[in-house]
Parts: C-alpha cells; sequence; structure tokens
C-alpha cells in the first residue's frame, strides 16, 4: 500500500469516528462499478438473420421454445420455420414458377414477368415471416432452387438422359453457384419484405393519432 493510500485510509477511519462520536450511521462503502459487459454477437447464424425488430399487437414468435445448449441457434430457426410454413413454402411455389420461367424465355417478355414474380414472392416471404425476414426469404428462394432443379433433372430424365449426364463437373459446379445466387437472391428479397412490413405497420401506427384527431 501507498503513501496516499495509508493517509487516506486514516482519513477515512477519522471520518467514522466522528460519525459515530455525534450518532451518526457511516455511509455504506461503495466499491468500484462493474464494467459493463458487452453484449454476445452470438454465432453465424445470429449474424447473418438476426432477429427483426417486434411488431405492435403480435406476439413472441418464440414462444414456447425451449431450446439451449450450443444447438440452439439452428433448432430456434426451424422452430420459426417450422411455426410459420406457409410464409415459406407459397412463396417457394411463385418462386419455382417464376425461376423457370425466367430461366426458360430469358430474352422475352415471359422471361421478365418470371422476374418479376421470382423477386415478388421473395419479398412476400419475408412479408409474411417478418419474424427473420432473410431467413423465409432464403429458405423460399433454395426450396424454389430445389423444386426447379428436380423438374428439369426429370424433364431431361424422360428424355433419355442417363444419370452420366447430370455427374458432369461443370453441371454439378453450375448447381452450387446457380443455389448460392437464389440464396442471395432471397436473402435480399426477404430482407427487403421485411423492412416493408415494419414500414407499413409504422406509418399506420402513426396514422391513427391523426384520424383521431379529425
Amino acid at each position: 500500500m501507498s503513501i496516499e493510500d495509508r493517509s487516506a485510509s486514516r482519513a477515512e477511519a477519522r471520518r467514522r469516528a466522528r460519525l459515530a462520536a455525534r450518532g451518526e450511521p457511516p455511509e455504506p462503502i461503495t466499491g468500484d462499478p462493474e464494467p459493463e459487459t458487452r453484449p454476445s454477437r452470438g454465432g453465424f447464424l445470429t449474424r447473418m438473420f438476426p432477429p427483426a425488430p417486434p411488431l405492435p399487437n403480435r406476439p413472441d414468435p418464440l414462444a414456447g421454445f425451449n431450446g439451449s445448449g450450443p444447438l440452439r441457434p439452428v433448432t430456434e430457426r426451424l422452430y420459426l420455420l417450422g411455426r410459420n410454413p406457409l410464409a415459406w413454402i407459397v412463396p417457394s411455389l411463385g418462386a419455382t414458377v417464376g425461376l423457370i420461367a425466367s430461366l426458360s424465355y430469358a430474352t422475352g417478355f415471359i422471361g421478365l414477368v418470371g422476374t418479376f414474380l421470382l423477386f415478388g414472392s421473395l419479398i412476400a416471404a419475408g412479408w409474411f415471416g417478418w419474424q427473420r425476414p432473410a431467413l423465409f426469404g432464403v429458405t423460399a428462394a433454395l426450396a424454389a432452387f430445389l423444386i426447379a432443379t428436380a423438374l428439369s433433372f426429370l424433364y431431361f430424365a424422360d428424355r433419355g438422359a442417363g444419370p452420366e449426364t447430370f455427374a458432369g463437373t461443370q453441371i454439378i459446379l453450375n448447381s452450387i453457384l446457380g443455389g448460392l445466387y437464389q440464396g442471395a437472391l432471397g436473402f435480399l428479397g426477404g430482407w427487403y419484405g421485411g423492412y416493408l412490413r415494419r414500414r407499413q405497420t409504422q406509418l399506420s401506427a402513426d396514422q391513427r393519432p391523426r384520424q383521431r384527431r379529425r
């Protein structure tokens, strides 16, 4: 202990003795404030698909979920997808039609309509899957890609293509790149759909007081 610390301790002891002589209770000793703990950033899935801000008059999307452990980020997202399956299944069907149309008629008007249908379906997935908009968008996009890929394989297999036709390195590489592209498109579409949902909810909440004043 340094000389300054000993002097401060003696001064504090004398002050407490004077308070005790006057019959006043000594002041409680306050320790150093605990350092603030930084919030945990979570794992990859938490950063990739962060929880969206809650919507007013909507229940907690994780009500009833009791998952724990290292796999909680995975089981939590599977729980959300299973609790609201129509939010990604129905958009995935529309995205499948749009994807096939955009690839089959890439240079025509039908292809343009298919592109709008594809992206619009992914936006709808984020709109209805407001709990994790990007997650629902990616899930709908990947489901549409898998359905479209399976239909393409069946189409060519019905015309005599054998297993060796689909086992080429180029076909596998193109399939992987196509899946990554659709996943990125689903991420953007889902995020935008969730943004539109929150924006529309905010505007509706702002308009209610104005209507009451009228």
